[in-house]
């Protein structure tokens, strides 16, 4: 039973739904062996993790089993203020653990956010009873003590993180907070996050970043071409762009092994540095012989339909160091409002930064590199990066954007990059995760990526949790939550194989929901959370009530054998008609897709692939019928053109409150950006768009595209306009 109690105090899931309804038990075997990882590091208790048998692991480890059960279990009951707790603005309160005996008054003192002191006395009568405890013959109860009857206009008490303290010691003299108190730190946080406004219907493109082109461009996308794609699609009241994860992805100069993919980053609080645009740094006047003379190496990196990235890195950086040497040279020492900025920068960004750019100064001398050896020249990329990506968000809301940019935040980040070196006691390196075994990987995923220790982000104050989700929302109107469903259990599977088969660990939901609501309501940033695939029910209501949006993808979006109605989808939703987990949208109509994963072996015979086949054509059929059915005229199949510009006027009337198509299917890309289940196989997270921006923006086809979308999302009066205008675009021979 103790072997029990601490699985469960620890967060090893005892089974789960999967993919079919199917309800999976873990082996007792598997979720020691997920214990295991988690404890291995473990001082106080010490356990011995090399017998993973059931009974050979309580055998060596009962001592240590009965001091962790104490430690999780008893001690929080003996303890009379959690070191975190939160609670709703709408209804205040705080809870606190008490002997039995006890039925004195309680002082009270909360330290707000902002440093107001309010200080309190609450009558034992006016505790409620939510909890007891029993232990060695003692008995402790935990009350719930409301806090609204004592607030009011004079004595306000805001959301925010506020510091809390209880005496819980006799006498009338007064109470000196610092000895005879109880400390804990008590969240405030607003019912729900940030909403749309009522009524609204937004609308956005979604892009990978490095993928666009441009002449200007050293080989990857950057900030100087999202704002170019700012100016262009705000013409057509758009109202946010959609971006891939922009998060650091380290060790640049590692020619063996290129850290590429955006969701498996070094650390989600820091930038990329790849897409700084060269020419808007203000040192970059300095250098201009130098730009001139790297033109022909730009020119051919630009040529490529897949970035190079040894090469544009290498290109870059080359840039990087020259500008950072004309920093050195005119900037620091000045004095001059550069600097000052500079420095405020990094003493706001403090301590993870500093730990950040050290890692990086490490990893670059490691491989010869000179200038990046330097803790100051990353600190100057930071700087950089940070200053443009805030200038690309002012930019879009400056012309008309409603949300702006939509940010994405990986799940999680490798265990060698800079987050997880930064704090390495917060997480357990000798886990990754990933995905349970279904149809699609039938021995599961692994990721990669290390995973979070949840008892150790609880007894932190979840201050790593609270920077993440502070530094990513700071750039963004809206923010995704890659695989939302890690808020409440992630899938982690043992380094070792020999450890088992894997499990579900769970996180605190609702405390973690707490800090987004609040974080969300503080940078006015919106909150949409990836909810693809197994779906806790539980997930789905906390993430409704929590006012954070859900992400439907057109293909996943049906009812049996047809596809959903545009007026029955989700409204609390982002709708997407793909992703970068999916086909593009001329690839599915295709069936190229389904050729690539044959050659690539994810299809693992011509049968198989016959079949694949024979069902796509299947879904071909009810994507014209829904079509047919919600009013597409035209011999759609005999036409890509004419069947995508139906696809999308359709399914932008969506009752989804977002709705956002993917840049690269606009202009009829079929290579997709990433093949789920390879690595190796196929150029992942390197595929350009075909053509330049400045090509696109002209395009009469994407014209149409984009006018169809308003149309849309537009208000009912104002439609026949831009009928009117589509009339016109069909009668002319329009092209790509």
């Amino acid at each position: 039973m103790s072997l029990d109690k601490l699985l469960y105090l620890q967060g090893v899931g005892a089974g789960y739904t999967d993919y079919s309804g199917r309800t999976v038990q873990h082996s007792l075997t598997d979720r020691i062996g997920i214990l295991a990882c988690m404890l291995s590091t473990c001082q106080q208790p010490k356990f011995n993790c090399e017998e993973l048998s059931p009974e050979a692991f309580v055998r060596a480890n009962q001592d240590a089993i009965n001091q962790r059960n104490y430690d999780l279990d008893v001690a929080p009951w003996q303890r009379p203020l959690a070191p975190f707790q939160y609670a709703s603005l709408s209804a205040p309160s705080f809870i606190i653990s008490l002997p039995s005996h006890w039925s004195r008054e309680l002082r009270v003192r909360i330290i707000t956010e902002a440093g107001t002191p309010i200080e309190l006395t609450i009558p034992f009568g006016d505790l409620e009873l939510v909890g007891d405890y029993f232990y060695d013959s003692h008995a402790y109860y935990r009350y719930r003590v409301s806090l609204a009857p004592f607030i009011n206009a004079e004595r306000p008490l805001p959301m925010g993180y506020h510091r809390l303290s209880c005496c819980t010691e006799p006498g009338s003299q007064p109470v000196d907070w610092d000895s005879e108190a109880h400390h804990g730190t008590l969240l405030l946080a607003p019912p729900k996050a940030k909403q749309l406004s009522e009524g609204s219907k937004p609308w956005g493109i979604s892009i990978a970043l490095y993928s666009l082109r441009s002449e200007s461009q050293w080989g990857i996308g950057d900030f100087g071409d999202l704002n170019s794609l700012i100016a262009w699609l705000s013409d057509y009241g758009c109202d946010f762009i959609q971006l891939n994860p922009l998060h650091a992805l380290g060790d640049s100069f590692n020619k063996e092994e290129a850290y590429i993919s955006p969701y498996s980053p070094s650390d989600r609080r820091r930038l990329n540095p790849l897409y700084i645009h060269i020419e808007s740094v203000s040192e970059a006047d300095e250098i201009t012989a130098l730009l001139q003379t790297c033109a022909l190496d730009r020119e051919r990196l630009n040529r490529d339909d897949w970035l190079d990235y040894p090469k544009l890195t290498q290109l870059k950086y080359r840039l990087f160091n020259a500008l950072y040497r004309v920093f050195c040279r005119d900037v620091l020492g000045s004095g001059g409002a550069r600097e000052k900025a500079f420095k405020q920068f990094i003493a706001q960004e403090g301590e993870a930064l500093l730990s950040f750019c050290e890692l990086e100064a490490i990893k670059a001398e490691s491989h010869g590199a000179s200038e990046a050896a330097k803790v100051g020249f990353h600190q100057y990329l930071q700087f950089v990066a940070h200053g443009q990506l805030i200038d690309c968000q002012r930019h879009a809301i400056a012309v008309g954007m409603s949300i702006g940019l939509i940010g994405d935040m990986a799940v999680g980040v490798r265990g060698d990059g800079a987050e997880v070196n930064h704090k390495a006691s917060l997480y357990c390196q000798q886990a990754s995760i990933g995905a349970p075994p279904d149809d699609f990987a039938p021995k599961g995923q692994n990721w990669g990526l290390t995973p979070p220790d949840p008892i150790a982000m609880a007894q932190s104050g979840f201050s790593q949790f609270i920077a993440l989700i502070r530094s990513n929302m700071r750039y963004y109107g809206a923010l995704r939550l890659d695989h939302v469903m890690g808020l409440l259990r992630l899938w982690w599977w043992p380094s070792q194989q020999s450890d088992g088969a894997g499990a579900y660990v769970f996180y605190p939901l609702d405390t973690l929901l707490a800090i987004v609501r609040l974080e969300s309501m503080r940078r006015n940033c919106v909150v949409i959370g990836e909810d693809l695939g197994i779906v806790p029910d539980e997930v789905r209501a906390k993430l409704g009530e929590a006012g954070i949006y859900a992400n439907e993808l057109f293909y996943f979006c049906r009812h049996g054998e047809s596809f959903k109605p545009p007026g029955e989808h989700k409204a609390a939703s982002l709708m997407m008609l793909a992703n970068h987990d999916v086909p593009n949208l001329q690839a599915w109509w295709a069936k190229s897709d389904l050729q690539l994963k044959r050659q690539l072996g994810l299809i693992d015979s011509d049968q198989a692939l016959a079949q694949a086949i024979g069902l796509r054509d299947e879904e071909r059929q009810q994507l014209l019928s829904w079509l047919t059915v919600n009013g597409a005229k035209g011999q759609l199949e005999e036409d890509y053109l004419q069947l995508l510009a139906a696809w999308v006027e359709v399914a932008a009337q969506s009752a989804s409150s977002l709705f956002s198509v993917q840049l690269a299917d606009l202009c009829c890309e079929s290579h997709g950006v990433n093949i789920p289940g390879t690595w190796q196989e196929y150029a992942n997270w390197q595929r350009r768009l075909p053509y330049s921006l400045n090509s696109l923006r002209q395009s009469p086809s994407i014209k149409r595209l984009l006018g169809l979308i308003v149309q849309g999302r537009t208000a009912e009066q104002a439609k026949a306009t831009f009928r009117q205008a589509d009339e016109q675009l069909r009668q002319s021979n329009f092209s790509r």
